[in-house]
């Protein structure tokens, strides 16, 4: 994408297996990914400013924000509802596979930023958040390529030999500060993360008021086969009354209403 502030992660790669059983890279970046707050800045220098990236989840949304050439980009999701962009040049409602010619594969791009970060903190810890207690210094490597998954269909390679070296380091929430070195077209590379990772209550920065006119929503839905074509149903066919991101968020809420006895 033109407009993504691109650092020197490997490109995406399909994964035939969708399983992370078995596989240790899976397992490292899950044991950390059970967070509320994760904020981590890549830089391709250790004195450089670098990009920052936000991530924060709730129970029921979840929220990224990226850097771009033109400020910061925002993705607010609403599982089952609706996939909004904010900040990346495109508005309008669509549907999530109407919405593939702006966005493409940009939101497992995004992903893959807290997906490294998380494996990277995991493989240094040998372990989860439990396991770090006031200040753990990283010293870890791999001769070999790591496959490192980034959902049930898209993963990253990191090339070896790499290696990682740094520190953790819990007060209220674990702090990190990590220096990465991998192969990168026959050459050595280096990125330097540093961030916070969080497990507490959060409230998304996504006002109910603010107007829907601003963002390229996504509607969300679900596959079928029909006469042995491929067909999208949107979760509500009738956006006309989508005004704001409140509205968004009461198609979440009435789903989850249970049903009426009956």
């Amino acid at each position: 994408m033109k407009y993504l502030w691109v650092m020197l992660l490997l490109p995406l790669h399909a994964l035939a297996d969708n399983s992370c059983e078995k596989i240790d890279s899976c397992v490292y970046s899950s044991m950390w990914s059970d967070f509320s707050e994760l904020r981590v800045t890549y830089s391709d220098g250790k004195e450089k400013a670098g990009a920052e990236f936000v991530y924060m989840d709730t129970p029921t949304e979840s929220l990224m924000t990226f850097p771009t050439k033109n400020g910061t980009a925002t993705v607010f999701s609403v599982p089952g509802i609706a996939t909004l962009w904010h900040g990346i040049g495109t508005t309008g409602i669509k549907t999530a596979p109407g919405c593939y010619e702006n966005v493409g594969d940009l939101f497992a791009i995004i992903q893959s930023y807290s997906v490294r970060a998380l494996f990277l903190i995991g493989f240094g810890v040998k372990g989860g958040p439990e396991l770090v207690n006031k200040s753990m210094p990283i010293d870890a490597s791999s001769l070999n390529d790591t496959r490192v998954q980034i959902n049930p269909g898209d993963h990253m390679i990191i090339k070896g030999p790499w290696s990682l070296k740094g520190i953790v380091k819990k007060s209220e929430s674990i702090e990190f500060q990590l220096a990465h070195e991998f192969t990168a077209e026959g050459k050595t590379k280096s990125l330097f993360l540093r961030g916070l990772w969080k497990k507490v209550p959060v409230s998304l920065p996504v006002a109910d008021t603010q107007p829907l006119g601003d963002w390229l929503v996504c509607m969300s839905g679900t596959y079928s086969t029909q006469d042995g074509k491929d067909q999208f149903t949107p979760v509500i066919e009738d956006t006309k009354n989508l005004k704001t991101i409140g509205d968004v968020r009461a198609l979440a809420n009435s789903n989850r209403q249970p049903s009426p006895v009956k």
